[in-house]
């Protein structure tokens, strides 16, 4: 089985810094152009492609929704997740998606894996009164954004307002900070 290759393997066959094989990757000015063709024609013979966790690390975003659901063998919730999914997508996110089964300590260990995941942000829908806060307060002060959906939005379906909802506050969270 092969390794997928890497910056470090361009570097060791071409015998210089791997930080000089990723500013060359990256068209840096201050990399020569001999060099960058060298490290471009490597890269291309070994088919390399960036790490994108490395790309996520660096941009601080991993453009990745979590969507914890009761269960997707419920008609509605099936329907959301295919909403979010083609939401997502066109927004060029991706999703991860757990079912709770309506059980309280399997919601908290999803938000959790979710948190640990780095997702940009949370859609929830709760089908009992009892939202997990702790977890969402977590979420919450690491800058992850939750939305809820409940049964108010489903009787309503108000399920694409409310996709629409942590979208645009992701959207907001990347505008650069506005100093007076």
């Amino acid at each position: 089985m092969e390794k997928i290759p890497t910056i470090k393997d361009i570097a060791r066959r071409l015998k210089i810094d791997p930080s000089t094989v990723s500013r060359a990757l990256r068209g840096h000015p201050s990399i020569g152009l001999v060099t960058t063709m060298r490290v471009n024609k490597i890269a291309k013979e070994l088919n390399y492609h960036p790490n994108q966790n490395a790309v996520f690390l660096k941009q601080g975003k991993t453009f990745t929704i979590g969507v914890v659901l009761p269960d997707i063998g419920e008609a509605f919730y099936c329907s959301i997740l295919s909403k979010i999914e083609r939401y997502s997508h066109n927004r060029n996110y991706n999703i991860i998606f757990g079912q709770s089964f309506e059980k309280p300590e399997r919601e908290r260990q999803i938000l959790d894996n979710m948190k640990n995941l780095r997702v940009d942000g949370v859609l929830i829908a709760v089908s009992k009164p009892t939202v997990p806060s702790e977890q969402i307060e977590q979420l919450r002060r690491y800058n992850i954004p939750v939305v809820i959906l409940d049964n108010r939005d489903r009787v309503n379906d108000q399920s694409y307002q409310v996709i629409e909802h942590l979208f645009s506050i992701l959207e907001f969270q990347q505008l650069p900070d506005l100093k007076a």
